[in-house]
């Protein structure tokens, strides 16, 4: 009974460091406005806490057959709070870098 409560909790994992990957997201733009809060820690803890579920959800993944719904939770949502922390920044970065390029007149 302890061992099965352990891979419970350890399916649980994945979920709610996602969670915490979106939070600090959150955290993050809400900082923008209120300084209080470093931008570095912000921005590097939510890819990091989203890869630390996504890689915990592969070790995990032989005990899925048990507890499917907990351990594809956790895959979704951590694949979402990487994509969001990881991508959507760099894609902001790349669509402004293309907007001054075309104010400046060197798009094309």
């Amino acid at each position: 009974m302890k061992n099965r409560t352990f891979h419970t909790v350890l399916l649980a994992i994945p979920l709610a460091l996602g969670v915490l990957s979106l939070l600090s997201f959150a955290l993050y733009y809400y900082s923008a406005n209120h300084p209080p809060y470093a931008y570095t820690d912000v921005i590097a803890a939510g890819p990091v806490l989203a890869l630390a579920g996504l890689v915990i959800t592969f070790i995990t993944r032989k005990s899925r057959r048990e507890h499917s719904g907990l351990w594809v939770s956790g895959l979704v949502v951590c694949s979402l709070g990487f994509v969001i922390c990881a991508a959507l920044p760099a894609l902001l970065a790349l669509l402004a870098a293309i907007a001054a390029a075309m104010f400046r007149g060197e798009w094309l």
